[in-house]
């Protein structure tokens, strides 16, 4: 992982901090407005004793991440390899998270949550929900962006994600702003598909460079010429180029290669295929169970 300003990870970094803070908003906003409306405001410390602990977790596995890929960067021949599983266990990690969304795109379960931890009346069930709630979210946002991004933007992306969701959660609950919660999980879960599809086929890249999977046809197309050492370091690259305006944005977000092995181009699309079938057979079941 490059310690380079990249301004296209900031896309990839908004959407995943956007995305899971939305979730983490949605549910300390909940609980809050449930204690708010049941006169147990005296309980709402433990939600925000929650909230701070989960972002001190959340900073330790950001901190563990950061050293094991250090340790695991000194040594060359292993990074390949290391970068190609850490990319297709995010994967499926965020596939995991698309799938629970789809199954549940509304705020509905939030709140059983909330009536949950409110019947029962104590404050460390409170606490554990927003903790677990706060810690989950930040855990996949470290996750994702340590394997999908290469340069320091992304952390910038996932602080204003983290706002904007912040913002929209206070309109939403403080403001009586109206959010089509589902409809706003669809437009994500798109996003994130695609964004899933890139770790797919770049980890897979990357297996390919540690030789322990299969390459076939090396290059479908070649849109990554090369540039002298002046191009290079003023930044000016074709814009289809990996590091260029276009295809730095396209890399970030959906895994974009100049020069795809087949097998790559073939794992994305067969991926995003598969979610889609699979989005729309779940989704349907769902809204016929409404």
């Amino acid at each position: 992982m490059a310690s380079d300003f990249l301004w296209s990870d900031i896309w990839a970094g908004g959407l995943i901090g956007f995305r899971e803070a939305v979730e983490a908003a949605l549910i300390i906003g909940v609980l809050l407005t449930w204690l708010a409306r049941s006169e147990r405001g005296d309980l709402a410390n433990w939600i925000w004793k929650g909230v701070g602990a989960g972002i001190l977790a959340s900073l330790v596995v950001a901190a563990l991440f950061a050293w094991i890929w250090g340790g695991v960067e000194s040594f060359n021949e292993h990074e390949a390899m290391f970068e190609g599983i850490l990319e297709l266990t995010a994967a499926a990690l965020l596939t995991a998270v698309i799938i629970h969304f789809i199954r549940h795109p509304s705020a509905a379960e939030l709140e059983e949550w909330a009536d949950e931890a409110y019947r029962t009346k104590q404050g460390a069930g409170l606490f554990m929900i927003s903790f677990l709630s706060v810690w989950r979210e930040g855990s996949e946002t470290v996750i994702f962006i340590g394997a999908g991004t290469e340069g320091s933007g992304a952390i910038l992306g996932v602080l204003i994600g983290i706002l904007m969701a912040s913002v929209l959660a206070f309109g939403f609950f403080k403001k009586g702003l109206e959010v089509d919660i589902k409809k706003l999980f669809k437009v994500t879960n798109v996003l994130l598909i695609l964004f899933a599809a890139g770790l797919v086929a770049h980890g897979f890249h990357e297996l390919q460079e540690a030789g322990a999977a299969p390459i076939v046809v090396e290059h479908i197309w070649d849109v990554n010429p090369d540039v002298s050492d002046a191009d290079a370091a003023s930044g000016n690259y074709p814009a289809l180029h990996e590091k260029g305006v276009i295809g730095g944005i396209f890399k970030a977000l959906f895994g974009w290669n100049g020069n795809p092995a087949l097998l790559e181009v073939v794992l994305w699309v067969a991926y995003v295929t598969g979610m889609v079938y699979l989005s729309k057979k779940l989704g349907g079941s769902n809204n016929t169970s409404e």
